[in-house]
């Protein structure tokens, strides 16, 4: 993918006051690939194409947030191997739904993903954040319309 992922969360992390803490970024790798696998396993193909838009999301958030966002001593921890580990198997899981749904199709649905990301922004306009940092779904927020581009590909 180009590099619009990566402009488009750093869009995300502004307007919604993102963490610039690796360590919820990997949590947050870790959700989605837990949810990628489950939709794997009930065989739904637009869940799949949305988790794995999703892994993409956290995943290029965490590249953004450590390669110059994050403080520097956080960065150099221990932790830096077990943080790699996570985000070379989110791009595996990335690499594989990319094999099975197609490039174009990749890019129009995580195009549409931060689209909903974006609209996750409670009533006050301000966002709404789970205890350890992740943004959660306002009340206006919209789920990604996906199935057009499954339906595509059948």
């Amino acid at each position: 993918m180009s590099n619009a992922p990566s402009m488009m969360l750093r869009e995300f992390i502004k307007t919604f006051k993102g963490s610039l803490d690796p360590r919820l970024w990997v949590a947050l790798i870790k959700e989605e690939m837990a949810e990628y696998d489950e939709a794997v396993a009930n065989n739904d193909r637009v869940e799949m194409l949305k988790e794995a838009c999703d892994i993409m999301y956290v995943l290029t958030g965490f590249m953004t947030v450590t390669n110059g966002g994050a403080d520097p001593e956080i960065v150099q921890s221990d932790e830096i191997k077990a943080w790699q580990t996570v985000a070379e198997k989110a791009e595996e899981k990335f690499e594989t739904a990319t094999k099975l749904f197609g490039e174009e199709t990749m890019k129009k649905a995580f195009q549409r993903v931060h689209v909903s990301n974006m609209s996750k922004l409670g009533t006050n306009g301000k966002p709404i954040f789970r205890e350890d940092g992740k943004v959660m779904k306002g009340p206006n927020y919209k789920k990604p319309y996906l199935t057009d581009l499954i339906a595509e590909i059948a």
